[in-house]
């Protein structure tokens, strides 16, 4: 193989792997709201979990989907510009949530929503500069 050939496997592999492991995440943090549907939203504030449910089960389709196309070859620069726009319009709405109280939860609810909306805001640049990586 040659060093290019090499360099390029590495990059389509940044990209991969940027992707499986938000979609990883996406899978993980939907069972937690699923499973914990109801102490969690009485832990936030929430009067019912069906909208934590909901969130849990979106999350889980959107990970199988995300790990499952992560594994083409070579791997799905449009995919990876898809979770990179939908992780960057999470991070922002999550923010402006924040900022004009569009959330009615408690502060607890208010600092997990800024951890998920950090932890996301990584995945994103991770996946945009994976992207870069790979333009040719």
């Amino acid at each position: 193989m040659t060093t290019q050939g090499i360099l390029q496997t590495l990059r389509s592999n940044l990209l991969r792997y940027s992707l499986e492991a938000d979609g990883a995440f996406c899978i993980t943090s939907g069972l937690i709201l699923l499973a914990g549907a109801t102490p969690l939203a009485s832990l936030i504030g929430l009067a019912e979990p069906v909208a934590l449910q909901g969130l849990g089960a979106i999350l889980i389709v959107y990970g199988i989907v995300m790990i499952r196309y992560a594994a083409s070859e070579p791997a799905n620069r449009r995919l990876a510009g898809v979770a990179a726009a939908l992780n960057v319009i999470w991070v922002l709405l999550s923010v402006a949530g924040l900022l004009f109280g569009w959330f009615p939860v408690t502060t607890a609810g208010r600092w997990a929503i800024a951890l998920v909306a950090e932890v996301v805001l990584f995945y994103a640049i991770l996946q945009v500069y994976a992207l870069w990586r790979t333009r040719h």
